[in-house]
């Protein structure tokens, strides 16, 4: 008799055990649903973290953690936890791109070139091959870079999509893919001292986007340097310090 009782009083205990751990974790995912709408992420954080720890069985938190890490640009914890849910599905492109754009924005170029190589390769998306572009000319990979640019001005999907660019007054602009590729090809010539090249393809970058401030500035750089260098000629033939256009950051 005593064990039955014992019995009952043990089941009782674990019903309301885990009717309590059910009541906690409704808690705290209507926390985390709470602190996104106001888009509170440290809140967010705390309530998924506390929901992992009630159910870890529950592998699809993670990646919603992964996905808040990297809205609020923590890429170095994106970029791990994006890691470890590829090492279990190493079949997860979406893991992989936020894991991509971790790397890029850390500074490992040639790891999220693979990875963006991949993404491509598995899509053929071209904004993933712009960012393959942007990370070539980092690498100075200046064939490669050349061929990815011209590949996707000849796709005409490039022509419906933008991608935002960094000016050097720490401000950003969304910039129509052709453009910012023609812009990217300025670079590179000029960087390869070709400056009639590099005049020819920031106008024409211009021409497709006038308010283009980035293709704006290196056309202000080229005409500077002309003018210093005339004004050099003029003096006594010393040659003006050389300038180049400020680096593009990559599109995100």
């Amino acid at each position: 008799m005593k064990r039955s009782i014992l019995t009952v009083l043990f089941a009782v205990i674990l019903l309301t055990s885990s009717v309590h751990a059910q009541d906690a974790f409704a808690t705290q995912m209507k926390v985390y649903s709470s602190a996104l709408k106001y888009y509170d992420i440290q809140v967010a954080t705390s309530a998924l973290y506390n929901a992992m720890a009630l159910k870890p069985e529950r592998k699809d938190l993670r990646d919603s953690l992964a996905n808040l890490y990297f809205m609020g640009e923590r890429y170095g914890q994106a970029f791990t936890l994006g890691e470890e849910i590829l090492k279990e599905d190493p079949k997860r492109m979406d893991m992989l791109a936020i894991v991509a754009v971790s790397k890029q924005s850390l500074g490992f170029a040639k790891e999220a070139l693979a990875d963006y190589e991949t993404l491509y390769k598995d899509s053929k998306q071209v904004y993933y091959l712009y960012q393959i572009a942007s990370l070539q000319h980092q690498l100075k990979r200046m064939g490669e870079c050349l061929a990815s640019l011209d590949q996707i001005l000849a796709d005409e999907a490039a022509t419906k999509q933008q991608v935002n660019l960094r000016n050097g007054n720490n401000t950003s602009q969304n910039v129509p893919m052709k453009a910012a590729c023609l812009n990217l090809k300025g670079i590179i010539t000029l960087e390869l001292n070709q400056p009639a090249n590099a005049r020819e393809f920031f106008n024409q970058a211009i021409k497709i986007f006038p308010d283009f401030e980035a293709a704006k500035a290196n056309l202000g750089i080229m005409d500077q340097q002309d003018a210093q260098t005339a004004a050099a000629a003029k003096g006594g033939g010393q040659t003006a310090p050389k300038t180049t256009p400020p680096a593009k950051a990559p599109g995100k």
